[in-house]
């Protein structure tokens, strides 16, 4: 959800003069407060020191991405591999 946060905000930058205002102000705390965010991803992107908005939201993109979460998927092969051979499993489909 945090991908999606930051590119809301990226969005709203375009179109809310306000959210680069309060980057340059270094009031951008304001901003990241009414985001979806974890309270850590947010301490993190508070405290990011970026020249422009530009450069910000490119950091902002590094951390958000490591920090994302991959689900783990392991592909486990099926109980019965091994234990029918390859003809008598399909002898089995054809009656059936």
């Amino acid at each position: 959800m945090s991908m999606q946060s930051l590119n809301q905000l990226v969005a709203r930058s375009i179109i809310d003069p306000g959210v680069v205002q309060a980057f340059t102000s270094g009031n951008m705390s304001e901003i990241l407060n009414g985001m979806d965010l974890t309270p850590k991803l947010r301490a993190d992107l508070g405290c990011l020191e970026a020249s422009s908005f530009v450069e910000f939201a490119i950091k902002a993109y590094r951390i958000v991405k490591a920090a994302e979460i991959k689900p783990l998927q392991i592909d486990l092969p099926s109980p019965i591999t091994g234990l029918i051979s390859d003809q008598d499993r399909a002898e089995g489909e054809q009656a059936a």
